[in-house]
């Protein structure tokens, strides 16, 4: 994760501003609801700013304080250039927010006592295969979603990109190799979320969607909440999709072939929602598993989530620390309330969900473009002026970072003489790879053509320096790119190919097949 957070605190001037807000003490709800008013619409216009300056089409939030939806507000469109106004019931991709429910699945399995935190997943998993079978034998319930499994950061992600599907990804844990030791660092995954949900299916019935919707998004009344099979929800009040390159907003089209990749990772990314329903799942989080007297998970579980479990960012000249918990990460910062939060990005769509545990608060917010930052800086923001700080200008500072890097790319820069390749026909040919399986090079004109995954994404191989070639998707390479490097065997015959990004799956390496 790269979450950046700095506190500028002035205690001596602490009361006067306390005086100018009307705010309470760090950690408490303001005292009347005139100050809450004030303390939103405060919020409220920091929101717009920003959303302006970042180039955000529409945005939608919801704050709750104690047990009341006091907020709920859209701001802008669903579409650049038109849609219609965003409102809190205006549908959006909720991106890796969609983990709390996964381990929410587990809790409610677990307070119906069909499994518990520290049981190992193969006794209830028995095809769960991690690369180590040590680590295999030792994996726990609860190591599944904190974050410490051993393996590179993202491991295995592209594989929905070409369109494998969940059982497969599950699988291909048995072929990631890990990069440290496990439970000894934070890394960033998704896949073990699959594996989570898998197991609570195999042991109640249900699949992940009908497990979601009936112990639930249905007592929440969460009626605009969904894991669609394919694509966002079709219907009139539904977001557009939206990413930035080069600097700007750019609207996707409808038919855009990557819309519906996160629904392969729906129990870590999959699912869709709206501020209003979202305001619901931030009600149950903060009063502990309860709403209006309908307990769906024990309060020990609920804690148990919130829990600190994998030290993500520590540092304590700055007064800064940040563990990642179950699906959620725990964060202190200075003299700030305590902050409890996830975020989650789908390349298209932002979501952002917060709750201050001590004050009893929480914020969710929704944004229909990817690959932003914005709402996590807001979120931080509305924590500081909650508990009484006067807040730095987090999104001004992201913000010119985020301008900083437009334009640069993450392929390392192309030789400024870069060497022919080999007669093409070389090249061509079937290679395997025990992650992505079978690879198609075969020639496309008067180029090379790279066919892969059930998708059979067609990717054109560029020569980019004598055997190395870059790989794209014509449709969409801005999405899906990456070096490959062909190589020569002792008879100096192509042999294999290596995908640079995938060295830790099946070694990156895709060998020639007779």
């Amino acid at each position: 994760m790269r979450r950046r957070s700095r506190l500028v605190a002035a205690a001596l001037s602490w009361l006067l501003l306390l005086c100018l807000l009307g705010l309470p003490p760090a950690g408490a709800a303001p005292a009347s609801q005139a100050d809450l008013q004030k303390f939103l619409s405060r919020f409220e216009a920091y929101a717009e700013k920003n959303r302006r300056a970042f180039g955000v089409p529409g945005l939608s939030m919801a704050v709750v304080a104690g047990d009341k939806l006091v907020l709920l507000k859209g701001l802008g469109v669903t579409a650049l250039g038109g849609g219609r106004p965003v409102d809190g019931d205006t549908i959006f991709q909720i991106g890796s927010t969609s983990k709390a429910f996964t381990a929410a699945m587990v809790a409610i399995a677990a307070d119906e006592k069909k499994l518990a935190w520290d049981d190992r997943v193969i006794e209830h998993l028995p095809g769960f295969l991690m690369q180590d079978p040590w680590v295999t034998r030792e994996f726990l319930v609860k190591d599944l979603m904190a974050q410490h499994t051993g393996l590179a950061p993202h491991a295995g992600e592209l594989q929905a990109l070409f369109g494998f599907g969940p059982a497969h990804m599950v699988a291909s844990l048995a072929h990631l190799s890990p990069v440290t030791s496990f439970r000894s660092a934070f890394a960033y995954q998704n896949i073990p979320f699959l594996a989570a949900a898998r197991m609570v299916s195999r042991l109640s019935g249900l699949d992940y969607a009908q497990f979601l919707e009936r112990k639930i998004w249905q007592p929440l009344g969460m009626s605009r909440t969904s894991l669609p099979r394919s694509g966002l929800a079709q219907g009139d009040n539904v977001t557009r999709l939206h990413r930035r390159e080069k600097g700007k907003t750019v609207l996707l089209p409808r038919d855009w072939p990557y819309q519906d990749w996160i629904y392969l990772f729906g129990p870590a990314g999959g699912i869709n929602s709206t501020a209003r329903d979202m305001a619901q799942w931030l009600r149950l989080n903060i009063n502990r598993g309860e709403v209006e007297g309908k307990r769906l998970i024990s309060a020990a579980n609920v804690e148990f989530m919130h829990t600190p479990a994998t030290p993500v960012k520590v540092d304590l000249a700055d007064g800064a620390l940040a563990q990642y918990c179950q699906a959620w990460v725990y964060e202190r910062h200075g003299a700030s309330p305590t902050m409890v939060w996830h975020n989650g990005d789908t390349s298209v769509n932002h979501a952002m969900i917060a709750v201050l545990p001590e004050a009893k608060a929480g914020l969710v917010m929704l944004s229909n473009l990817g690959g932003v930052d914005m709402l996590d800086n807001l979120a931080r923001y509305f924590r500081d002026l909650w508990g009484g700080l006067e807040p730095p200008d987090y999104c001004a500072e992201y913000l010119a970072k985020l301008k900083e890097a437009d334009g640069k790319s993450e392929l390392p820069p192309r030789p400024k003489s870069p060497l022919p390749p080999q007669p093409l026909e070389r090249y061509v040919g079937r290679y395997a790879n025990p992650v992505y399986e079978t690879a198609n090079v075969a020639l496309k004109g008067a180029g090379l053509e790279m066919t892969l995954g059930p998708r059979r994404v067609r990717m054109e191989l560029v020569p980019w320096d004598r055997d190395r070639f870059l790989a794209r998707d014509p449709a969409d390479p801005e999405m899906l790119n990456f070096l490959v490097s062909f190589e020569i065997g002792g008879k100096g015959l192509v042999e294999r190919f290596r995908a640079s990004g995938l060295e830790n799956e099946g070694g990156g390496l895709f060998r020639r097949l007779p």
